[in-house]
């Protein structure tokens, strides 16, 4: 899919991203386009030239998600205005994407470093040590150049590139600095080198996510993750290693009454035995159980109003790391990971706590009307454009009844989150550090 992509000449293109020139990036960005380029594939080149001069993070993990919605919108039908040819329909989202990445393609112009050298596994063997257990240590004594060079030997061996992920996920499952960024950036990461197909981008990428997986002094854990580790240190009790051999079909409407729990004042250890018990009395998947942790953080983030700025950023990390854990699933099941549904349920739990002692409840979820909004039609194209109207008119409850009718007469979600998108493409990024459009996937 994306091998023609991988060798389109973008020179012209950044070169007008450096210098700043909006009208030829538009005019750039319009050509690609008309020749039927793989909007993903080319953000994602994008991307990777971004992380060169973004130590912070927050630009990459952006036009990752830019790539990742641009996918999505090749599922939306041909528009009803044969006029606008379809494969322009990503241009909004083109464009801020670029103009987002501007200021880390410029710093990273002339970055160059040199590539430490591979820990390839053999290593660890005199000392009776797993990967796992190396990787640990660098992440929890602050030491990125000791996780980079593991990483750095895994891929050196030829190891499955579900391998790196795996590795990089659990050393991370169980920490919580930084806001849980690391998890976030891991994820966003990994998903910039599926829109690039690996490779030779593999290094590049590792050297960019290495610095956010470790614990820093500067940005230490939330209190509440020691709770979750000793919970989960004991395996006697507490191991979802069960779930990998388990032949029945997942019992995934067993997760449905862990939304109320996550939306309590639950004690931590009480959130985790009530994971527990989904997965594993229950029979629920890990990735339900993710679904529904992801549930009720997109419920507490309806319970905050615009006014207050600095508690809807906080808020919107907690959606992006759960969704982060839903897709992770998608991606792994290797057991070392599941241990991420503690983390990321016990966080929720947390947030929803600190946001009803803010609000007092006040704000309520909004709610599809009673009546049925007039147009919009059954045709999945005329709603979607339906949808795109309202959500730029801030028609925030008709937006909902479309999306949920668009979504009960069964059309590809994919489309639908890629709409989402576009109209977050049309909001200042450097505002919000790109949490628009991270939210959008």
């Amino acid at each position: 899919m994306a091998a023609v992509e991988l060798r389109v000449d973008l020179s012209t293109l950044i070169d007008a991203v450096v210098s700043g020139d909006n009208a030829r990036i538009i005019s750039s960005v319009r050509s690609l386009l008309e020749q039927e380029r793989n909007a993903d594939v080319l953000l994602g080149r994008i991307g990777m030239l971004a992380t060169k001069g973004d130590p912070e993070g927050h630009v990459s993990i952006t036009i990752a998600a830019a790539a990742m919605l641009a996918r999505f919108l090749r599922a939306r039908p041909a528009p009803l205005d044969t006029e606008v040819p379809p494969q322009i329909r990503a241009l909004p989202l083109f464009v801020r994407a670029l103009i987002t990445a501007a200021p880390a393609i410029r710093n990273g112009q002339n970055a160059s470093y040199e590539t430490p050298q591979p820990l390839f596994p053999s290593a660890f063997l005199d000392e009776n040590k797993s990967v796992n257990q190396v990787m640990n240590e660098a992440i929890q004594q602050n030491d990125p150049l000791l996780a980079e060079r593991i990483l750095l030997g895994l891929f050196g061996t030829g190891a499955d590139y579900r391998t790196l992920q795996v590795r990089a996920y659990e050393a991370v499952s169980t920490t919580f600095a930084n806001g849980g960024h690391a998890l976030i950036y891991t994820m966003r990461g990994f998903q910039l080198l599926d829109a690039v197909e690996w490779g030779e981008y593999v290094p590049e990428l590792l050297h960019w996510l290495a610095p956010h997986l470790p614990i820093q002094p500067n940005k230490p854990e939330a209190s509440w993750i020691q709770t979750v580790r000793e919970f989960i240190a004991d395996t006697k009790n507490h191991s979802l290693a069960s779930v990998r051999t388990r032949l029945s079909a997942p019992q995934n409407a067993n997760a449905l009454p862990l939304q109320q729990i996550l939306l309590s004042n639950a004690e931590t250890a009480e959130v985790c035995q009530n994971v527990y018990d989904a997965i594993i009395p229950g029979q629920a998947s890990p990735r339900g159980v993710a679904s529904i942790i992801a549930r009720a953080a997109a419920e507490i983030i309806q319970k905050v109003g615009g006014e207050d700025r600095d508690l809807f950023i906080r808020v919107s990390h907690g959606l992006l790391f759960a969704s982060a854990v839903r897709n992770i699933f998608s991606q792994v099941q290797d057991e070392e990971v599941y241990n991420l549904v503690f983390t990321s349920a016990a966080y929720i739990n947390t947030l929803y706590k600190e946001v009803a002692a803010q609000t007092q409840e006040t704000a309520k979820p909004i709610t599809p009307a009673a009546t049925v909004a007039t147009g919009g039609g059954l045709i999945a194209v005329s709603q979607l454009e339906t949808l795109e109207a309202q959500l730029k008119e801030k028609d925030l409850r008709g937006a909902l009844h479309t999306a949920q009718r668009y979504l009960n007469l069964g059309h590809d979600p994919r489309a639908l989150f890629g709409t989402i998108g576009l109209v977050a493409a049309l909001n200042d990024t450097t505002i919000d550090q790109g949490h628009s459009l991270q939210i959008g996937r």
